[in-house]
């Protein structure tokens, strides 16, 4: 989802951020700032990007390959907090990511109401 939402921000301009060259690469290259990011779950985090970015359910694509250790759960949060800075990054609003789940959460609770 957050992925798509990066994709789709972007103006049509020529300095659009392409998810296979550009994004999930400088998402890999930033992992190993965290220290406890294991290299050996980077395959799998790539895999699930490049679903996100085909626009596949990347809940069913990683499913098919068993349970998630929890090694990979966590590269996969880190993962998450370096697309949130980004996203944040592009529209230039620290905390856009936060209000925008926030509100997306709240507007699921209403219709559940």
């Amino acid at each position: 989802m957050l992925t798509g939402y990066l994709i789709a921000e972007q103006s049509g301009g020529e300095d659009r951020l392409d998810p296979l060259s550009d994004l999930i690469p400088a998402v890999i290259r930033r992992l190993p700032t965290f220290e406890m990011a294991d290299p050996a779950q980077v395959p799998m985090v790539t895999g699930v990007l490049v679903a996100a970015a085909m626009g596949m359910d990347t809940v069913a694509w990683r499913d098919q390959f068993g349970q998630i250790p929890p090694e990979e759960v966590l590269v996969h949060g880190f993962v998450l907090w370096l697309l949130a800075d980004l996203f944040d990054s592009l529209v230039g609003r620290p905390g856009a990511i936060d209000r925008m789940m926030r509100e997306t959460f709240d507007s699921m609770a209403a219709e559940l109401s």
